[in-house]
């Protein structure tokens, strides 16, 4: 399942799984990462940081995780750029914010950048973890469109990607409007938000008020998770009353513990999964192979790669490497526990 004209969304990654790459067994010396995330107030950014923990313990190294505090603080992300040099790391782990506006940050930063999860142009890192989320996108178009192809009824969608231009959300509306494009699918309209809880619940109250009649609402994983319990409160049809419109399916762009839940429960009729956990696991993986063995061959240390998108009806074929554990809670530091002589 794969867009012929992925090439439109970039370079980035490749949408192909990394699963026979052997990463390093122990790190060579106790490096400190810097990780940079832009929150932690959602499942996605805590499943990463929980795979980054897991592997920074693996392999004996140190940890510091900064969040920004959401996909508009770019001041902060800048800020916390130069605060990585100041704590004395040895790389950093961005989880970009907006990549344009970072980018003189990034290449005033001492320290070699590593890309997490959040695309960033191949000039202004050493290596990169994540997905194409043009991808994203097109794989949830492609499913509409294959059971709604041109000169069956119209089916109406609509989509709520999350912050307008931030993450991968430039490259999901892209995409998603390339798999439907010559399909019955109609977008009656997009509206863009911060991924907060009361922002989502707000926009899709407003779609379902516009468009009563909608067939399918299209989200993140906050707006999805959102949508189904607001779908879950409409009051049902009195007897002999005209009965209310037909509930839309919610389909998530990406994924997360409700997500999982309403995917489970029936209410939720298809997610992607870009299994974050183990991007988290990967990212300092990557990291502690180039910063051993900086001339490496992209054989011994990708530099380019991502786990595979799974896109899923039913339950997580591996839930580790997608979710954190239910008890998880974020990790802000990890201790080196190498020795500072050891070979």
């Amino acid at each position: 399942l794969r867009d012929p004209a992925l090439a439109r969304g970039g370079r980035v990654v490749a949408d192909a799984p990394m699963q026979h790459w052997i990463g390093p067994a122990r790190a060579e010396r106790p490096f400190e990462l810097c990780a940079l995330y832009p929150h932690l107030r959602d499942a996605y950014w805590l499943s990463v940081n929980q795979g980054m923990v897991e592997e920074a313990r693996r392999l004996g190294v140190g940890l510091r995780v900064h969040e920004a505090g959401g996909y508009a603080a770019q001041d902060e992300q800048a800020r916390q750029l130069a605060e990585c040099v100041r704590e004395g790391s040895d790389a950093i782990l961005l989880g970009a914010v907006d990549g344009p506006t970072l980018a003189e940050a990034i290449g005033q930063s001492p320290l070699p950048v590593f890309g997490l999860v959040n695309a960033l142009p191949p000039e202004q890192v050493v290596a990169q973890v994540g997905v194409p989320w043009y991808q994203m996108g097109w794989r949830i178009g492609h499913w509409l469109a294959e059971r709604h192809p041109a000169g069956t009824p119209t089916r109406r969608v609509a989509l709520l990607p999350g912050p307008e231009g931030r993450g991968g959300n430039n490259l999901v509306e892209p995409g998603f409007a390339t798999a439907i494009a010559g399909s019955a699918i109609e977008l009656v309209e997009t509206l863009r938000g911060d991924n907060s809880r009361e922002i989502q619940r707000s926009l899709v109250q407003r779609l379902l008020t516009r468009h009563p009649n909608l067939d399918y609402l299209v989200g993140g994983a906050m707006a999805a998770e959102v949508a189904v319990n607001e779908l879950a409160r409409r009051p049902p049809s009195a007897p002999h009353s005209n009965p209310q419109p037909r509930a839309p399916a919610v389909l998530a762009i990406y994924f997360s513990h409700g997500v999982e839940r309403a995917l489970l429960r029936g209410k939720l009729a298809l997610a992607n999964s870009d299994q974050m956990r183990e991007q988290g696991r990967l990212a300092v993986a990557q990291a502690v192979c180039l910063l051993q063995r900086p001339a490496a061959s992209e054989a011994q240390c990708p530099r380019h790669m991502g786990p595979a998108i799974l896109t899923l009806a039913g339950p997580l074929p591996a839930r580790r490497s997608t979710l954190s554990d239910p008890a998880f809670r974020p990790v802000y530091r990890v201790e080196p526990s190498l020795s500072p002589t050891a070979p």
